[in-house]
């Protein structure tokens, strides 16, 4: 083992800071830097949750009282807060105040708007299945087989089941139709009262061609 002397250590270490001395406060700087960033944008990003949360339920209880400043909040919830989890479930909110003035254009747009930009699977589910109601509603049937081709529909089976049957019967394919009747009813919770709506739409029908 090579032994030495503090001088010689001492212009070793000298050589090294030499070498990469630079390097190494960069790199302390850039993670001091990246450290304070990233902290300031989990303290901002913490702050428009809370703030959106605030207006969220200022919202809430306007659409309770049917106040007109309902809409102004839900658009700056949309337009300020996008990133935060309150802006899809503000847009679904708006969609329905929409559809019941009878705006059914914007209405759609609020659901469009939601189902894309929402990252939890039920307002994602709840948003394409209202709009796939709205678009039936206008008889524009062609395109909504690809809206509603879903693979993880896990707890919305019954309502996209039952979604396709009223497209079948629209586009006039009762055998299609019929087949997902039965499929919503399959999936329906037991005991559910809305499973008498589901038979009825079924039973419409009438008996299966052989």
């Amino acid at each position: 083992m090579t032994a030495y002397t503090a001088q010689e250590e001492l212009d070793q270490l000298k050589s090294w800071w030499k070498i990469y001395g630079n390097s190494l406060i960069v790199g302390v700087v850039l993670g001091v830097v990246m450290l304070v960033g990233f902290r300031y944008w989990t303290q901002q990003r913490e702050i428009k949750r809370v703030t959106a949360s605030a207006i969220y339920e200022q919202l809430l209880e306007q659409l309770r009282a049917n106040k007109p400043e309902a809409r102004a909040s839900g658009e700056k919830i949309i337009n300020e807060y996008a990133s935060t989890p309150y802006a899809p479930l503000a847009a679904l909110l708006l969609s329905k105040q929409a559809y019941l003035s009878g705006d059914k254009a914007l209405a759609r747009k609020q659901l469009e708007w939601a189902l894309a930009h929402a990252d939890d699977a039920a307002v994602q589910h709840t948003a394409r299945l209202r709009l796939g109601r709205l678009i039936l509603e206008s008889n524009e049937t062609q395109g909504l087989a690809a809206l509603l081709d879903v693979k993880d529909v896990a707890g919305f089976e019954t309502e996209y089941q039952e979604l396709k049957g009223d497209v079948a019967v629209a586009q006039g394919k009762k055998d299609e139709a019929r087949v997902a009747y039965e499929e919503a009813l399959k999936k329906s919770p037991p005991g559910s009262s809305y499973a008498m709506v589901l038979k009825m739409k079924h039973d419409d029908l009438g008996a299966e061609k052989k």
